[in-house]
């Protein structure tokens, strides 16, 4: 998936059960002082592919590069 068809507030799948909802797009979510990137997001996990489904509600940052090399598609 390319990182311009990445928008908030969308749901995206990596094609093996697991759901993440995109909730912002910005250079503040940072992983680490002194990342070179500044397209950084931040989502949601609403389902991470286990069975008790235990990290549902968590939420992490990535670069929008390496969020766009997981997704596989869009999900409704």
């Amino acid at each position: 998936m390319k990182k311009t068809d990445i928008k908030i507030g969308h749901t995206y799948s990596n094609g093996k059960g697991r759901l993440r909802k995109v909730v912002d797009i910005g250079p503040q979510y940072k992983l680490y002082d002194g990342q070179g990137c500044n397209e950084n997001m931040r989502h949601e996990v609403v389902n991470d592919g286990s069975k008790s489904n235990r990290t549902a509600g968590e939420q992490h940052n990535m670069t929008l590069a390496a969020f766009a090399s997981w997704c596989k598609e869009e999900v409704e």
